[in-house]
């Protein structure tokens, strides 16, 4: 029994990293295998907002069922660099995962690639609006309140259009609702 990481032509779409798992010995007593993996191939995120900076370190903790399921508990760390929503700075993050993946599988099948199913949990697991935060920063525009100073006096010398003592939401006490029919 081994478990293989590597990169072949291209079986699952333009994917180009597969972790196949050889099927033959496994049973119900769990065996583990650890490791570190090129996160950039099984991902294949290395433009835009997010990227993948280095190795994807792994702990993977296979079982097979009745020779019918295969199942596989999975324990990932996966390092990125992450732009902040607010500041629009770059940072770095590392990203824990932790799934477990079930997968019925056919008494004839000699090895299953997971790498379509590892992808899948870790662009699940992105945090949707990342903050400078996550990796335990300042981030330039923290705003506690989230109004970002709407309510505020203007700087001195700073002309506004609304005045010091009222509310920029003072507008909306004007909006009357139309009476029921």
């Amino acid at each position: 029994m081994r478990l293989l990481f590597g990169t072949a032509s291209s079986m699952l779409g333009s994917m180009s990293a597969h972790v196949l798992i050889k099927l033959e010995g496994l049973s119900e007593e769990a065996t583990t295998f650890s490791g570190c993996v090129n996160g950039k191939e099984l991902i294949e995120l290395d433009q835009g907002d997010v990227q993948c900076t280095s190795g994807i370190e792994y702990e993977l903790s296979v079982c097979m069922y009745g020779g019918k399921e295969l199942v596989v508990d999975v324990q990932l760390n996966v390092p990125l660099k992450l732009r902040c929503e607010r500041c629009l700075r770059e940072f770095d993050y590392s990203l824990p995962v932790h799934a477990v993946i079930s997968l019925e599988v056919s008494p004839d099948l000699l090895e299953i690639d997971l790498a379509k199913d590892l992808r899948e949990e870790i662009l699940l697991a992105l945090p949707a609006y990342p903050k400078c935060e996550l990796a335990g920063l300042e981030c330039e525009n923290h705003d506690i309140s989230g109004d970002f100073g709407l309510d505020k006096a203007p700087l001195p010398g700073v002309n506004s259009a609304a005045a010091s003592e009222r509310s920029v939401w003072d507008a909306l006490d004007g909006i009357s609702t139309p009476p029921a029919p």
